[in-house]
């Protein structure tokens, strides 16, 4: 599976790491996932780890996939720190997502590394 979901063992946050191509319902999946945890536990922290993903969505799938974490529960107190992939046209889509967020009012913030991601989502 080209994604695994987990709860941090230090700190509040639920964590996705994403790896190699990932097909749309494959994200979708991810997502649901993900927010269904942070659900389960009660936290509002996410960490994308895109270090090891490669290619990208359509920005359409992206706008959606934004809405839909707006409308639901999560979307209030949502905050993610996404590390960035190594590819730049993988990087090119992580940003992407970041201003498709902030642009629908969600805390969403790219890092080149795991240590600075996690320092910010405490703050």
């Amino acid at each position: 599976m080209p994604w695994q979901t987990s709860i941090h063992p230090d700190h509040p946050i639920v964590e996705t790491r994403y790896s190699g191509v990932l097909s749309t319902s494959e994200l979708s999946d991810a997502i649901n996932e993900t927010l269904a945890l942070s659900q389960t536990r009660g936290f509002t922290l996410f960490l994308g780890d895109c270090t090891e993903l490669v290619g990208g969505h359509p920005v359409v799938d992206l706008y959606y996939f934004a809405e839909m974490i707006t409308t639901r529960a999560a979307g209030r107190t949502f905050k993610e720190a996404v590390i960035l992939p190594s590819l730049p046209d993988s990087a090119e889509n992580v940003k992407f997502w970041e201003t498709t967020c902030e642009n629908r009012g969600l805390r969403v913030r790219i890092f080149l590394d795991r240590a600075s991601a996690i320092k910010w989502l405490l703050e």
